[in-house]
């Protein structure tokens, strides 16, 4: 190969990594854009003895705060789910085992849409250890999301 036709592969290859590590770097901002975009819990406390507040990080869409079918309590110690319970310690979420408009009513607490309240039609066991997982919740007019928004383990303490 002469020297014209190696300064030519120079230059292709040169090209070929710019372009591949702009769009990699495309790639990432686009998943930290979507991370971000993504509300996640950020505080869980029991208000009573069959209360608990959620906490998100940003604003939700109201439908999805609200909807029972978005979270999911976990024992954490008991194969089989009691109580508030939906899972037990070795189960995972899928749409079946979540929640329901039967067992809590969940409404929003203040208009900034952030602040929810769960309140269970059962009393939430002193002492025992459980896990919330939350899923599918989004930042209002956003798309739909299929991932988590997070889990926070609690102890009924009331």
């Amino acid at each position: 190969m002469n020297k014209k036709g190696i300064t030519k592969l120079i230059f292709c290859c040169m090209f070929t990594l710019i372009f591949l590590m702009s769009n990699s770097v495309f790639a990432d901002s686009q998943i930290n854009k979507r991370q971000t975009d993504i509300p996640m819990l950020s505080e869980l406390k029991q208000l009573s003895s069959n209360q608990l507040q959620v906490t998100y990080d940003q604003p939700v869409e109201l439908s999805k705060g609200i909807d029972p079918k978005n979270y999911w309590i976990q024992s954490t110690t008991e194969a089989s789910p009691t109580g508030i319970a939906t899972l037990g310690v070795n189960d995972t979420v899928n749409p079946g085992n979540s929640l329901t408009s039967a067992k809590v009513t969940i409404r929003a607490v203040g208009n900034n849409n952030t602040v929810f309240v769960l309140t269970f039609n059962q009393d939430i066991t002193k002492d025992k250890a459980y896990k919330m997982i939350i899923c599918y919740v989004t930042k209002p007019g956003a798309p739909p999301y299929t991932g988590d928004n997070g889990s926070a383990t609690f102890v009924g303490s009331f």
